[in-house]
Parts: C-alpha cells; structure tokens; sequence
C-alpha cells in the first residue's frame, strides 16, 4: 500500500537531511573512536616509559637488587603500568608477573599471555647489556572504553534518527495539507467555483508565496472573464445597431429600388456598414494581440520628440479643420525602447479624442518632458472635462460618456491607449475636473537617454 506521508517533498528533503545526518554520524563517531584509541595507547605507553625510567635509575644507584625493588614497588603502585617483567641474559626472570619473553626494544603488543583474544601494550628496553625490563597494561580498559563510546554514539545516532524521522513527518504532513488544500481550492475553481481563493497564514514560507502568486493569478482570470462578460454584452449591443442598419438598407434596396442607380447606392452603404463592423472586430483583434505581448519584438529605440513632432504636423491641420487650435510642447528629445507604430497609434487617438470631444475653439496641448528617469507625454485641453467618478470607467471597453452613443465610434481607443501603454510599461494617469479641462499623461519607464 502507498502511503502518501512517505511521497511528500517534505519527507524527502527531511529524509535527504536524515541521510546526510547518518554520513556526518559515523564519520563522526569513526574519528571520535580512533582518537581516544589513541590517546589511550598513547597513555599506557607514557606510564609504561615512566616505570622504565624509574627501573633504570634504581639500577644506576644500587645494581640489579634495586632495581628488582623498583619493580616490585611499581607493581604495587595504583597509578604505574599493569605488568612488568626484570629478566638477565634472555631468560633469567629476576622480577615482575610476565613469564620470560623475546628481548624487543620500543613500543610492543603482544597477546595476553593468560586470557585468549587480549592483548598487553607496553614498552621495553634494556637498563644495562643483558638485563632487560618491560613494563606494559592491558588493553582491556582501552576495548571496554572504546565499546562504551561507541554504544553512547549508536544511542544519541538512534535518538537523532528518531527525533529527524519525527520531525520530517511533522513537517510532511503539515507540508501535505497545505498542498492538499491548495489542490482543493484548484479542483473548486476547475468545477466552476472562480471564488475559491487559497487561505495565505502569513508565515511568507515557500507556500505562502505559492498561495499568493496563485491567488493574484486567479483574481487576474476572474477580471478576464468578467471583462469578457461585459465584452460580450457590449458587442452584442454595439453591434446590434449597424447590423440592423445593414439589414434595413438591404430591405429597402430589394422592395423599393427601381434603378441600377439605386441598387449601387444601397450596395455602397452596406459596404460602409460591413466596414465598420470589420473595423470593430479590427480594433478588438488589435486590442487583444497587444495585450497578449505579440508586438514586443517590434520594440526599437524611438525619439518621442521627433514623433510626436510629426504628429503635429498631421493633426494641426485637424485641429484648425475642427476650429480647435493645437499646441506642440515637444521639449528636449527624449529617447525610449518602444513600438513605433502602436505608439503612434496611441497618441493619434488620444489627440483625436480631444478635438472630437471639445467644443470649437479648444485648446488641445501636446508635451513631452523628462521627470526622474521618465519620459512623460500629456495630451491635455481646456474643455468641459470629464467628472472624476468617470475617469476609471474610460479605459473599458465600449464604454462612452455619451450614453446615447450618437457620435461615431465604440468606445475603443481609450481601451487600446491602455493595452499599448501597458505592453510598453508606461503608466497612465488622468486629471480633469468638469468645467476645468481634461489632461491624460502617460509615464514611460527608464531605459532611456535625455539629450
């Protein structure tokens, strides 16, 4: 049976942890053993030099007797080496508790003369020519040492282990019901539930962050499909006029035309009305390429001042047409990384929106400024304004101030204003009062070179 604790990513990162805890452990343990072997051996060695010492200055004194004294001395002794052995010409034992022995120098280990599998540690040395002294310990104390830490080391590595496997399926399971909650929330939103957000406790963990992300996503999904809502709605709402135009012209065309000329006439209007349908669903393909990040690659360093210049150029004549009057502030030359034609396309629509929506005799102001790493273009005039409860609403699409929709248009340009400002970056603000002017300023980033 799978048990699902056990294929958590939590229990893997605490069993990887685990893993490298164990290694550490015995690498630990393997050097902490082979120190204190050591450093034991090293200390029966030590006391063993000592005896030997004082065997030899017992004989420098007084001869062989003493230093037979020494030994049996030593052998008394509660701090001195375990066994010694005083012996003359190879296999005369003179003194101490180990039978007669080969006559090695220097540090010697050798097997337990009495008990099978220990062994004796110690050192011998000659105290005159023929006269040879070992003194020496049992390794008993050294094995039953080393067996004691080594079984404290398997308890506090089994006490780890215990407490890491503990903690790793306290973390698994917490770590497993957040995920599950987070599939829930998804499984709920997938059977139609787009109000289902994932609970977020503030603990700004991995999870948290994964919540939050996820959830911004969701609120992101859910303005698209109300947006698409009132897209639909819109459309099929704008669309119902010209299409009924369409069809009456048509009606018309077949039950009341009489000449060749009348049939040209109405076929020249259906064309016109099939064109504007066309060009809405234009401005709706367009608006929907630029927000879904298509033109980016067109992006160029561009000079807005040279632009909007030559925007001046086309639409003074406009202006004067419309007897608006247009004023060009173009300022420094300002260079930013954009898209030529959508950016022109943005600010034709902004400049049109101001001479079509003014009375005769506004003032429409165009500028270009340089302000903290930004470049600001403000396309502002001194007509009736726009009341600010309505400023949010201008950027919806098919949304117009004038209700009874009886000037051309759908409500489109401010839409694709934002979509191209947004694909570049660029911030949008609005200030207008009613009866004070109307003023729109977008505010594109740095990356940019003020001459």
């Amino acid at each position: 049976m799978r048990i699902r604790i056990f294929h958590t990513e939590g229990f893997r990162i605490a069993a990887i942890f685990v893993a490298i805890f164990a290694i550490s452990a015995a690498a630990l343990a393997i050097v902490t053993l082979a120190v204190v072997d050591q450093e034991l051996r090293s200390q029966i060695v030590q006391f063993a030099n000592a005896d030997i010492g004082s065997v030899k200055d017992g004989y420098r004194t007084q001869g062989v007797r003493e230093a037979s004294e020494v030994v049996g001395q030593r052998m008394a002794s509660p701090g001195a080496s375990d066994f010694f052995l005083l012996q003359r010409n190879g296999s005369e034992k003179l003194a101490g508790n180990l039978p007669p022995m080969q006559a090695l120098t220097g540090v010697i280990e050798f097997p337990h003369p009495a008990a099978a599998g220990r062994a004796i540690l110690g050192v011998g040395a000659f105290v005159a020519p023929g006269l040879y002294v070992f003194a020496g310990s049992d390794l008993r104390a050294t094995q039953m040492a080393r067996q004691r830490i080594l079984r404290t080391l398997i308890w506090i590595f089994a006490g780890a282990l215990a407490l890491a496997l503990l903690g790793g399926t306290i973390v698994s399971r917490t770590f497993l019901r957040r995920t599950d909650e987070i599939v829930t929330t998804c499984r709920a939103i997938m059977a139609g539930n787009l109000a289902s957000r994932i609970s977020v406790r503030g603990t700004e963990d991995e999870l948290d962050r994964l919540s939050e992300t996820i959830n911004a996503m969701l609120d992101r999904i859910a303005a698209l499909m109300d947006n698409l809502k009132q897209i639909t709605s819109d459309i099929a709402h704008d669309l119902r006029t010209p299409v009924t135009h369409l069809r009456h012209r048509l009606e018309r065309a077949r039950d009341q035309s009489s000449k060749v000329e009348d049939y040209d006439q109405a076929l020249e209007a259906a064309i016109a009305a099939s064109d504007d349908i066309l060009a809405l669903f234009s401005a709706l393909l367009r608006i929907a390429q630029i927000e879904g990040g298509a033109r980016r690659a067109n992006f160029a360093p561009l000079d807005l001042s040279g632009l909007l210049t030559r925007l001046g150029d086309v639409f003074g004549p406009v202006a004067e047409d419309a007897r608006h009057h247009l004023s060009l502030a173009p300022g420094d030359p300002v260079t930013i990384l954009g898209d030529r034609e959508l950016l022109t396309q943005a600010f034709s629509n902004l400049i049109e929106n101001a001479i079509l929506h003014t009375p005769a005799g506004t003032i429409v102001t165009v500028s270009l400024a340089h302000r903290n790493g930004e470049a600001v273009v403000t396309i502002s005039d001194d007509g009736p304004g726009v009341p600010p409860d309505e400023h949010p609403k201008l950027f919806q699409r098919f949304y117009r101030l004038e209700a009874s929709r009886t000037r051309p248009g759908y409500g489109l340009g401010l839409p694709l204003v934002a979509a191209i400002a947004e694909l570049h970056g660029a911030s949008i603000a609005i200030e207008s009062q009613p009866g004070r002017g109307f003023a729109i300023s977008l505010r594109f980033p740095g990356n940019m070179d003020g001459a």
